[in-house]
């Protein structure tokens, strides 16, 4: 065997192995871990279309609440006085609120008030879906017989889908029964899927959908991808109130190619490779291989700890620095965003603290935990005494600070005792605690009144002090209880309710607790 034969062979070997060893390594490994990233990534970008069209109806459900939750509307429907209606509900409202239509109903799901105006056209119009005596199937969308006074969705009209928020109506401090609820509408637009379509980085259209039109078998937008192999564009249906599809979402991915085995880069790795073994293994091992496995395990040990980070080193040849740059720049964008995401999911703007949703998260995990290991676990309901007359005194804008103080201060008090505060609604406050004993749960109760009466922020409309002060209902679950499957966390939440509203009508500036 001459040596130059040796070398032949021993070449062809080498380059049959490791053209072998480099497909093998991407049909295995990087295809997989690429798809999957993509997947994740197309996952956020669902998600991202979600969150988008929830802060729509955050907008819309907050202004709904806020004119259901007042005595003035609490007023009208017991004496139908015309100023109420020609002082709130004139043409000019609809375009400064940008919504398209106000509805009032009794209990009896009467029609009390109507008024439908186009913000966007400045001229009225008709919506008979809106008359629940004649559309009977449409009453879901009052929150009556159900366990929570608002309601919210889509409702699909002759004008098409439009987006409503529905609420009890109560009096300002939510004492006293129902006596109806106010509708707020907002037709559908192309410039509110733009904004989402902005916000999610997709592409995105839509297209209606009449009852001979349903897709079959459509996933919904909340459902996510699910079992479905990742593509470049995929279609998700809105759903209307009752779970009727009324709007067909055609969504481009960020990703418009799909990766495939045999894709350029892999090809030109593969030429090079070819000619660079022609002149020695050395080079080649030297100055290809090696730097891309050193690589690909930098990423697959990222990928094993779940934690992506820039790649650091450098490498001589162009291919690979695109590589590595492309890749650090696509860690940058996905960290931006789910700082993004986390920010707008569970932090409360306007106190900087967790929001609801974040603590029903909390609350569900602590308390099955609770629950498993039979641990006491405590709740502790606030509400800020005589909010009303302090924003009436102070403004909103000197209301909007005093929140952000008492936040701080429950926020430090739940914090020094490995507790979790959230804000719950409006100016009431909600802060869980576990593993204490009943002694601990009621001296911190009392510290925390403390704590808000010591921020001295001056309250000329309190009737119990010259500062601001907050009453506070508690609930504390003993192990005892939380070995019985009667006590649920719903109840916890119930008895904290209970007791705030004793300690507000036994003279506010108060802690009652209550132990189950």
């Amino acid at each position: 065997m001459t040596l130059r034969f040796f070398v032949i062979i021993g070449t062809l070997i080498l380059m049959c192995f490791v053209t072998s060893l480099l497909v093998s390594y991407r049909y295995f490994f990087t295809l997989p871990t690429i798809n999957e990233n993509i997947k994740d990534y197309q996952n956020r970008e669902l998600l991202s279309l979600e969150i988008a069209l929830n802060r729509e109806f955050v907008f819309l459900k907050t202004l709904n609440y806020d004119y259901s939750v007042w005595d003035d509307s609490y007023d009208y429907m017991t004496s139908f006085n015309k100023d109420y209606i020609e002082s709130n509900y004139v043409d000019d409202t609809f375009k400064s609120l940008k919504i398209d239509g106000v509805f009032i109903y009794d209990m009896n799901f009467k029609q009390v008030y109507a008024h439908t105006f186009d913000y966007i056209q400045e001229q009225p119009y008709e919506l008979p879906e809106f008359d629940l005596n004649t559309h009977l199937p449409n009453r879901t969308i009052l929150p009556y017989g159900t366990n929570t006074s608002e309601r919210y969705g889509f409702l699909s009209t002759e004008h098409g889908p439009v987006m409503f928020a529905s609420h009890a109506i109560q009096r300002t401090n939510k004492t006293g029964e129902s006596v109806g609820s106010i509708v707020f509408i907002k037709k559908v637009r192309e410039s509110q899927f733009a904004k989402m379509a902005e916000m999610a980085q997709v592409k995105l259209s839509y297209t209606l959908i009449n009852k001979d039109s349903a897709p079959q078998r459509t996933a919904a937008l909340s459902d996510g991808i699910q079992n479905e192999v990742i593509a470049t564009a995929r279609q998700r249906t809105l759903l209307d109130i009752n779970g009727n599809p009324i709007l067909l979402m055609n969504i481009k991915h960020h990703h418009q190619r799909i990766p495939i085995l045999f894709d350029n880069y892999l090809i030109i790795i593969l030429l090079m490779f070819f000619i660079v073994s022609l002149i020695g293994f050395y080079i080649v091992n030297r100055f290809f291989i090696t730097p891309l496995i050193n690589g690909a395990s930098a990423i697959n040990l990222m990928l094993l700890k779940n934690d992506l980070q820039p790649l650091h080193f450098r490498n001589q040849f162009l291919e690979m620095r695109v590589l590595i740059n492309g890749f650090n720049s696509l860690i940058k964008e996905v960290k931006k965003q789910n700082e993004q995401l986390e920010n707008i999911s569970k932090i409360d703007e306007l106190t900087q603290i967790y929001n609801r949703r974040a603590f029903e998260e909390i609350y569900t995990t602590q308390w099955q935990e609770a629950h498993r290991q039979k641990t006491t676990l405590g709740l502790m309901l606030i509400d800020v005494d005589y909010f009303k007359f302090y924003n009436d005194f102070y403004g909103h804008q000197g209301g909007d600070s005093a929140l952000q103080a008492v936040c701080r201060a429950l926020k430090e008090t739940a914090q020094s005792n490995n507790g979790a505060a959230a804000r719950y609604g409006g100016e009431e406050f909600i802060i869980l605690f576990n593993q204490l004993s009943v002694e601990q749960f009621e001296a911190i109760s009392q510290q925390l009144l403390l704590n808000v009466k010591a921020l001295n922020l001056a309250h000329k409309g309190s009737k119990v002090s010259n500062v601001l002060t907050v009453s506070v209902g508690c609930a504390f679950a003993t192990a005892k209880a939380m070995d019985n499957k009667k006590v649920t966390a719903k109840l916890l939440i119930k008895n904290a309710d209970v007791m705030l509203y004793e300690a507000k009508n036994t003279g506010r500036n108060r802690a009652l607790i209550k132990s189950i």
